[in-house]
């Protein structure tokens, strides 16, 4: 049984401004992408790169996936996507996630691609009338270990699957 639907992916370089996947990222601190099923188009959610810290390198991964979508590895490949485009678009050296303590679906999937608990922020999200904790997940550009399969086949743009 396959964990994840088939993609086509396309290799994100530095310099991939004719790529379709191709992302406008003058703002600086701030990158959003639509999270996208490709067999069909349908917008499945989103994703961000955020605060984006040029001189220390680092920044923040968030998503936000429609409810119909989720248990079907879409959210461990957006994370993977995210840290592939931090990690080698834009040169950074860490990415973290804070996410809500009960949200074992994005644990799950950041911990599948090498995200590790730092810790746990204590009553720091006011949410529908109460505070809940914040679990605080960390990756370093040295411990990130991209795995190729994970990404699906990769295409050249408008081209086959390379070998």
């Amino acid at each position: 049984m396959a964990r994840r639907p088939a993609f086509d992916h396309y290799r994100l370089t530095r310099d991939a401004k004719s790529s379709p996947l191709a992302v406008d990222d003058e703002e600086g601190d701030r990158v959003a992408f639509s999270v996208v099923e490709l067999v069909g188009g349908a917008l499945i959610g989103t994703a961000t790169l955020w605060g984006i810290d040029t001189h220390s390198r680092s920044g923040h991964i968030g998503l936000s996936l429609l409810p119909t979508t989720r248990g079907k590895g879409y959210g461990t490949d957006v994370v993977a996507t995210l840290c592939h485009y931090g990690f080698f678009v834009r040169n950074l050296h860490r990415l973290q996630i804070e996410t809500l303590a009960d949200n074992t679906a994005m644990l799950r999937s950041a911990e599948r691609n090498g995200f590790v608990r730092e810790g746990v922020l204590r009553s720091s999200a006011w949410v529908l009338g109460e505070f809940l904790d914040e679990v605080l997940l960390g990756l370093l550009v040295q411990d990130w270990k991209q795995d190729p399969a994970a990404l699906g086949p990769v295409r050249k743009v408008g081209g086959e699957p390379e070998p």
